[in-house]
């Protein structure tokens, strides 16, 4: 490899990296407040959280990989174009067009890691490795519950534990239970006991010596229990916040789909995101040479400039891919022709910058 290969592909390899730990960062926030609230409220182990991590990482490679190989060639042709470095190599004999030759090389290496990272996450067809998490996760979760404030183990559930000053005085706890609609419960025990059955996929409290109150919309049903001992259990899939979204497989969709004609809004997006495998990891190739005479143009913008234009142009791809998806839903245009249309779109600019760039 040149010399001028090595140095284009370092160029681009530096802010290539920044954008792209910063764009995870950014998708990951939310994933990682889930994960701390496990940590914290749910006890499960830090090793097993930190595989999860790892394990969520592909499917938000497939969207941030993109994004940073447009990011990196905005930001590196735009530091050579504003330190004139780009004007000495044309002194020296070495064309715009030639430059092209390592861009396409970095784009290409990006878009393979997209396209193997989407066939193995699956981000659009849900699946895999969330899945994976959830199960790994089932057998890690216990019911976390701090004294002397509300805890909230599982939606539409309030739990209070009373403080104690000795190690054998009973914990009082106070239950608000809504998760049956149109009967709220109130649950009042004098002790308990935690309660952990994996077998089951269930986790909960054991309660001794207490009083469920059963209060419906009509007062003259109102209930009053009294129990000696009462096992308030809960789902896993209730008290965790991570989910995994089963999603037919490709000859499902094309069933339904001529079952119904194909006239169903949702297989019809189903089959769209089917194509959005190839075609998303395809704009990687799009976006990497349409930075080029984008970063040209901009100069002076350096790093930051090149991370804000190419945020503007994500948000492009962004609108056309909602438009695409809108034209879907009404029949407009076919899942096919929906999937590529940003990446067609933002091939055709590419073409025409780099024409007017060839003119001038």
């Amino acid at each position: 490899m040149r010399t001028i290969d090595r140095y284009v592909l370092q160029e681009l390899g530096v802010p290539f990296g920044l954008s792209l730990a910063t764009l995870t960062f950014i998708l990951l926030t939310r994933e990682i407040i889930r994960l701390v609230e496990l940590l914290i409220n749910k006890g499960i182990g830090f090793v097993p959280l930190l595989k999860t991590f790892f394990m969520l990482l592909p499917s938000f490679f497939v969207l941030t990989l993109p994004m940073a190989c447009l990011i990196a060639s905005i930001s590196a042709f735009s530091r050579l174009s504003s330190d004139h470095e780009l004007t000495a190599l044309q002194a020296t004999g070495i064309s715009v067009g030639r430059l092209v030759r390592p861009l396409l090389l970095f784009s290409c290496a990006v878009f393979v890691a997209t396209l193997v990272m989407g066939q193995f996450a699956q981000p659009w067809s849900g699946q895999s490795l969330k899945k994976l998490a959830l199960v790994m996760l089932r057998g890690q979760i216990s019911m976390v519950l701090d004294e002397g404030v509300f805890n909230t183990p599982a939606d539409h559930v309030v739990v209070y534990i009373a403080e104690r000053s000795l190690p054998d005085e009973p914990r009082g706890a106070f239950i608000s239970d809504t998760r049956v609609k149109g009967e709220p419960r109130v649950i009042v025990a004098r002790d308990w006991a935690v309660i952990n059955d994996q077998l089951h996929n269930r986790i909960g409290m054991r309660l001794n010596n207490g009083v469920i109150h059963v209060n419906p919309k009509d007062p003259s049903e109102y209930r009053m229990i009294r129990f000696t001992s009462y096992d308030f259990k809960l789902d896993l899939a209730q008290a965790m916040t991570l989910a995994a979204e089963e999603r037919p497989s490709i000859f499902e969709i094309r069933y339904q789909l001529a079952e119904s004609q194909g006239t169903e809004p949702r297989y019809l997006r189903l089959l769209e995101d089917e194509y959005k495998k190839l075609a998303f990891p395809t704009a990687t190739l799009v976006f990497g040479l349409i930075g080029m005479p984008l970063g040209i143009v901009i100069k002076r913008s350096g790093r930051t400039g090149g991370f804000a234009v190419g945020v503007l142009i994500i948000l492009g791809f962004y609108v056309l891919n909602v438009l695409g998806d809108l034209w879907v839903v009404n029949r407009t245009m076919s899942p096919f022709a929906a999937a590529w249309f940003p990446s067609v779109v933002f091939a055709m600019v590419a073409g025409l910058l780099f024409l007017r760039r060839q003119r001038l």
